[in-house]
């Protein structure tokens, strides 16, 4: 997949980040280039981007609000803020590949020509991911433009990832790697490892589900497979025929469009996945 990216550097980098440092979209577009140490090859996760509505704003404490950045249109009802980590243990120390320190240092090169070229219209808040001016990015858009570039490789639509989904698989590989020590990935991630048992395990249910359709494409014949899945599309019509509130709950879900499109992006083929960034 990075291989892929290499015309926008900065979602190449927002990609290898989101990976290799298993961050939420809101961590990586608030990364300070002031806790980068390139000689001990880390950064600190110490705040994060995240958009809220003016009234959301108003009651949040002031202590949790590091910035509130300007609006871009004054009409706006919402706002971009920068404020702490989500949790506790979301304030973390990350280690940080050769390759990625490298692209890491480019990006602060970049940054640099980009203060000279604006000069006083350069806005400075210390961000590695921002807009050319400096000024801050939302995370949505960072969710877009990652979904942009999947639509356009022509990636199927049910096998796309977010960068959550970027989150979760890195943190997969990583407890293979680290042979199913969740105590040591989870405190990488800044979560529970509860939670990160969690992920685990669902990531390793689409797994034994994949599996299992590779068994019924390789075992059966063509023919069998087909009667299958026909006996199956009869059997659902049935059903439906029998069921009036059957009928009407499916008609609304196909209207909402909701029939399987948020966990569809949460659940992958761990093994694909961890080859997402090679």
């Amino acid at each position: 997949m990075l291989q892929s990216i290499q015309e926008d550097k900065l979602l190449h980098l927002v990609v290898h980040l989101a990976f290799v440092c298993s961050l939420r979209a809101g961590e990586i577009a608030g990364i300070d280039i002031r806790t980068i140490d390139v000689r001990d090859r880390c950064l600190w996760i110490t705040r994060q981007v995240q958009r809220v509505s003016d009234t959301a704003l108003s009651v949040l404490p002031k202590n949790e609000i590091i910035r509130v950045f300007p609006k871009l249109i004054h009409t706006s009802k919402s706002s971009l803020i920068l404020k702490g980590p989500k949790t506790e243990d979301s304030h973390r120390k990350q280690y940080l590949t050769v390759p990625l320190i490298r692209e890491i240092q480019e990006r602060l090169a970049e940054i640099e020509a980009n203060k000279r070229f604006f000069g006083s219209e350069y806005h400075d808040y210390g961000l590695l991911i921002c807009q050319p001016d400096g000024r801050p990015i939302d995370p949505k858009n960072l969710e877009s433009a990652f979904r942009e570039h999947q639509a356009r490789i022509s990636i199927p639509y049910e096998e796309r990832v977010d960068i959550q989904g970027l989150r979760k698989s890195g943190q997969m590989h990583k407890v293979r790697l680290s042979k199913n020590d969740y105590q040591l990935v989870a405190e990488s991630a800044g979560q529970s490892p509860e939670v990160l048992m969690s992920n685990y395990n669902e990531a390793l249910d689409s797994e034994k589900r994949a599996l299992s359709r590779m068994v019924e494409g390789s075992f059966y014949p063509q023919q069998e497979s087909e009667q299958a899945q026909t006996d199956e599309v009869s059997e659902l019509v049935a059903r439906l025929q029998q069921n009036p509130d059957l009928q009407r709950q499916l008609l609304q879900n196909l209207l909402l469009g909701a029939v399987g499109a948020e966990a569809s992006t949460q659940c992958k083929d761990i093994s694909r996945l961890a080859g997402f960034v090679s």
